[in-house]
C-alpha cells in the first residue's frame, strides 16, 4: 500500500490560490474631477469576463460644510443627474441612493449628503465589446450658503491593462450600498398608512414597527413635493389596539409622525407615495397608502420627540444585533450537521473512532481538535475569500463556489481522493518534521499518530466545503446579515458557524470515554470501508453531475476518464499522481454548457413552470394572480430535498398549477445577475428561496430555507 506525504499547510495554500484564481477579477477607477468646492470620480470593482450587469460607484468628496441631493432633496435642490450617452459597449447605468440624512439649513428641511457619499451605479454592458468605454457626466446641485451645480465629466475604458484591484475602494462602495433602503417586507414591516389634512396643512404618517426597530428619522415621498417641516412623533401602544387589521399585534408598535406643510403647494392623493425610515437596524423603503381623512387631525405637541439632524454617515449594527446573529450562527452550524451534504464526511469520522479506539484519552482529545481545527480554519478561509470578494465589488453568496467549475472539480477530486483512501488505494501521512514535533505516546506507532491528525484534519476541511451548498435554519438570517456587515463582523460569524459545525467534537473533546460505546474494531470495518468509499463515490457523481451543467459534457468525460485511469493506476507509478492536476487543469479550457432550461428536469416534476422574470412579478399581482418563485440549483442539496419533501408533492404540484397561479423557477447553478440582485433585494444570500406573491401580499411572503407542505400551502391562502 503506498504512502502519501502531503503537507496540509501547502494544500490549504493552495486551496486558497485556487479560489482567487477561479473568481479573478478586475477593477479600476477613474481620475478624479475636480471644482473648488467638491471632487467626483468613478470607481469600478468586480467585473468578470463575460458578466454583463457589474457594480460602481460615484464617489463624491466635497469641501467642510457642503452638501448635495437626495432623489428627493427635501424644502430646495435638485437630485443627481448621470448623462452618459457618449459611452460605447455600455447599455444601460442605473444610479441607487443610499439612504439619507435630514440637513437642517438655516429653518429648511434637506434632505441628502455631507461630506463624502458613493451613489452606487448598476451598469449594464455589451458583452460584444471587448473593452467599454464609459463616459459620465455627473450633474449635482452642491450647496454650502448659496448653492453651486457641479459638473462631473468622467471617462474610464475597462480595457485589459487596468486588472489591479483597488480594494479599499471597492469595499467603499460596498459600504454605501449596504446602505441603501431595503425593501419593507423583508423586516415584514407593513405599507405606511398617510393622511393629508388639507386645511390645517399637516401631513401624518403611521408605521408599523417590530418591537425591536427604533425609528431614527422617516422621509416621505409625495407628488408633488411639498415643503415640510421636521417630523414630530411619538410611539402609541401596540399596533393591535390602535390598528386592529395588523397582524401579530403582540410583537409591533406603531410610530405616528406629523409633518407641518409650508410654502409648497399640497401633495396629491391620488399619486403614489412611499415612505423610507431609518431605523437602527438598517433602512427601509415603505409603499405607503392614502388614508381618507374623517376627522381633523390633531396637532402633535412638538415637545415630543423629533427627526435627528445630520449625522455622520456610517455603517453599524448594534451589540444585541450582533450578539443574536452570533448565536443563530451557532445554532446553524450544528445543525449542518444533520443536513445531507455533511452525512458521507460523518460517517468517515465514526470509522475513524472505530478504528481509533486504541488511541488513549489524550490522543482522542487531540484527534478531536485536529477535527474540529479543520472545520473551523475552512470557515475562517472561507469568509477570508468572502470578505476579499466584498472588497472589489463582487456578488457573494452562501454556496457561490460551488458555481465555479475549478472549484466543483477540485472538490470532486479531494472526493475521490477521500474514496480511494477508504478502498485502500493509498494512506495519508504527515510528513517527518511535522510528526516529530511532539514525542510518540507509549505504546502508540508513529503511523497511527500521522494519520490521526492529517485525517481528522482534511475530514474537518472536507466537512466544511460539501457543507456549503446546503442551508439550515437560523442559517440563512446569519449569512444574510454577516454579508451586509464589515470584515471584523463577517469573519466573527463565519468562525462561529464553524465552531457551531464543530461543537460534537469540541464536545467529545470533554467525553473522549464516549467513543468506547462505539462497536469494537474487527474485519467488518473492511467491508464497512469498501461501502463507504461507495458512498463517497456517489458524492463524487453528484459533483460531476454540478459540473456538467457548468462545462461542455465532453469535458466532464475527458475529466472523469482521467480521474478513472489515475485510480486504477495508483499502484503502478508514481507519475501517475499527476493525472488529478491534469485533470483540474483540463477545465478551466472547456467551453461552457448551454444554459438550462426554466424546469424542474426531474419525472416525478409536473409543475407548469414559467422562466423567472422578476419585473414581471408586479404585473402578475396587479392582474390579481399569485406568483410562486422557487430559486434553486444543481448543487444545492437543501433544494432538492424541498423538492421531494415538499414540491413534487401530487397536491402542491396540483396547487400549483391551478388556474390564477404562476409557478416561476430561477436556476442559480452558474452566476446570474438578476438573480443575485433579487435575493440581495430581499436580505437573502443564499438559496433554497421560495416565495409567494399575490393581492394579498404584494411584497412577497418568504417561506423557510426547509419547506413544509403546510407552510406553502398557508402561505399560498394568506396571499390570494
Amino acid at each position: 500500500m503506498r504512502t502519501l506525504k502531503m503537507p496540509v499547510f501547502s494544500a490549504a495554500l493552495l486551496f486558497v490560490v485556487l479560489i482567487l484564481h477561479t473568481l479573478f477579477s478586475f477593477a479600476a477607477s477613474s481620475e478624479w474631477v475636480k471644482t473648488p468646492y467638491g471632487q467626483a470620480r468613478l470607481l469600478v470593482a468586480g467585473v468578470l469576463p463575460q458578466q454583463e450587469t457589474f457594480t460602481a460607484g460615484l464617489e463624491v468628496e466635497m469641501e467642510p460644510g457642503w452638501k448635495t441631493y437626495w432623489r428627493t432633496p427635501g424644502a430646495a435642490g435638485i437630485p443627481p443627474k448621470l448623462i452618459w450617452e457618449g459611452s460605447s459597449g455600455i447599455n444601460n447605468i442605473e444610479l441607487h441612493y443610499p439612504a439619507p440624512h435630514r440637513l437642517d439649513f438655516q429653518g429648511l428641511q434637506l434632505y441628502g449628503y455631507e461630506d463624502r457619499v458613493i451613489f452606487p451605479l448598476t451598469i449594464t454592458r455589451d458583452l460584444a465589446v471587448s473593452e467599454p468605454d464609459l463616459k459620465v457626466d455627473a450633474r449635482l446641485l452642491i450647496c454650502k450658503e448659496l448653492c453651486v451645480p457641479a459638473s462631473f465629466p468622467m471617462s474610464l475604458t475597462l480595457d485589459k491593462a487596468n486588472q489591479a484591484t483597488d480594494i479599499d475602494s471597492a469595499f467603499a462602495i460596498d459600504q454605501f450600498k449596504a446602505l441603501i433602503p431595503l425593501p419593507a417586507a423583508v423586516a415584514n414591516i407593513p405599507p405606511a398608512r398617510i393622511t393629508l389634512d388639507a386645511e390645517q396643512k399637516l401631513l401624518q404618517v403611521d408605521i408599523d414597527l417590530p418591537k425591536n426597530y427604533q425609528l431614527e428619522d422617516l422621509f416621505p415621498e409625495v407628488q408633488p413635493e411639498p415643503e415640510l417641516d421636521a417630523p414630530v412623533w411619538r410611539q402609541l401602544e401596540q399596533r393591535g389596539e390602535q390598528n386592529p387589521q395588523a397582524d401579530q399585534a403582540e410583537s409591533g408598535k406603531t410610530i405616528q409622525a406629523q409633518f407641518s406643510i409650508q410654502r409648497k403647494q399640497l401633495p396629491d392623493t391620488a399619486q403614489p407615495a412611499s415612505v423610507v425610515i431609518r431605523t437602527n437596524l438598517g433602512a427601509y423603503e415603505l409603499n405607503a397608502e392614502w388614508q381618507t381623512l374623517v376627522t381633523s387631525l390633531t396637532p402633535l405637541p412638538k415637545s415630543l420627540s423629533t427627526a435627528p439632524s445630520t449625522q455622520t454617515y456610517q455603517t453599524q449594527s448594534t451589540g444585541a444585533g450582533l450578539w443574536l446573529m452570533l448565536l443563530m450562527a451557532l445554532a446553524g452550524g450544528l445543525i449542518l450537521n444533520l443536513m445531507p451534504c455533511v452525512l458521507p464526511v460523518l460517517s468517515i469520522k465514526v470509522l475513524h473512532l472505530i478504528k481509533h479506539q486504541d488511541l488513549n484519552g489524550s490522543q482522542m482529545r487531540t484527534s478531536f481538535f485536529a477535527t474540529a481545527m479543520g472545520i473551523i480554519s475552512s470557515f475562517a478561509a472561507l469568509a477570508g475569500v468572502l470578505i476579499a470578494l466584498k472588497a472589489s465589488g463582487q456578488a457573494i453568496g452562501w454556496g457561490i463556489q460551488f458555481q465555479q467549475p475549478l472549484f466543483i472539480a477540485a472538490l470532486t477530486i479531494a472526493v475521490v481522493l477521500f474514496a480511494a483512501n477508504l478502498w485502500g488505494r493509498f494512506e495519508f501521512s504527515l510528513p517527518g518534521f511535522i510528526a516529530n514535533l511532539g514525542t510518540p505516546k507509549a505504546g502508540s506507532s508513529t503511523d497511527t499518530q500521522n494519520n490521526a491528525w492529517i485525517s481528522s484534519f482534511a475530514q474537518g476541511a472536507l466537512a466544511t466545503l460539501l457543507a456549503t451548498p446546503c442551508s439550515a435554519p437560523f442559517l440563512g438570517t446569519a449569512v444574510g446579515f454577516a454579508f451586509a456587515q464589515d470584515a471584523p463582523q463577517l469573519l466573527a460569524i463565519f468562525i462561529t458557524m464553524g465552531i457551531g459545525l464543530a461543537l460534537p467534537y469540541l464536545l467529545l473533546m470533554l467525553r473522549p470515554q464516549w467513543v468506547y460505546k462505539l462497536p469494537k474494531p474487527g474485519p467488518w470495518m473492511i467491508t464497512l470501508k469498501k461501502i463507504l468509499s461507495v458512498s463517497l463515490l456517489a458524492t463524487a457523481s453528484w459533483l460531476l453531475w454540478v459540473l456538467a451543467d457548468l462545462v461542455a459534457l465532453w469535458g466532464v468525460g475527458l475529466f472523469s476518464g482521467l480521474l478513472l485511469i489515475w485510480w486504477l493506476s495508483t499502484r503502478i507509478r508514481a507519475v501517475f499522481w499527476a493525472l488529478p492536476l491534469v485533470a483540474w487543469l483540463s477545465i478551466s479550457p472547456m467551453p461552457m454548457a448551454a444554459p438550462p432550461a426554466p424546469s424542474g428536469g426531474e419525472v416525478e416534476d409536473q409543475i407548469n413552470w414559467k422562466a423567472f422574470k422578476p419585473d414581471q412579478i408586479a404585473q402578475h399581482v396587479a392582474d390579481g394572480k399569485l406568483v410562486f418563485v422557487d430559486i434553486t440549483a444543481r448543487w444545492c442539496v437543501s433544494c432538492v430535498a424541498n423538492k421531494i419533501a415538499v414540491i413534487h408533492t401530487g397536491k402542491v404540484q396540483d396547487t400549483l398549477n391551478a388556474p390564477g397561479i404562476i409557478a416561476m423557477q430561477g436556476d442559480w447553478t452558474r452566476p446570474n445577475a438578476v438573480i443575485s440582485d433579487f435575493l440581495n433585494k430581499h436580505q437573502r444570500f443564499g438559496i433554497p428561496f421560495n416565495a409567494v406573491y399575490g393581492p394579498g401580499a404584494p411584497d412577497g411572503i418568504l417561506l423557510s430555507e426547509i419547506l413544509s407542505q403546510d407552510e406553502l400551502l398557508h402561505a399560498i391562502e394568506q396571499a390570494r
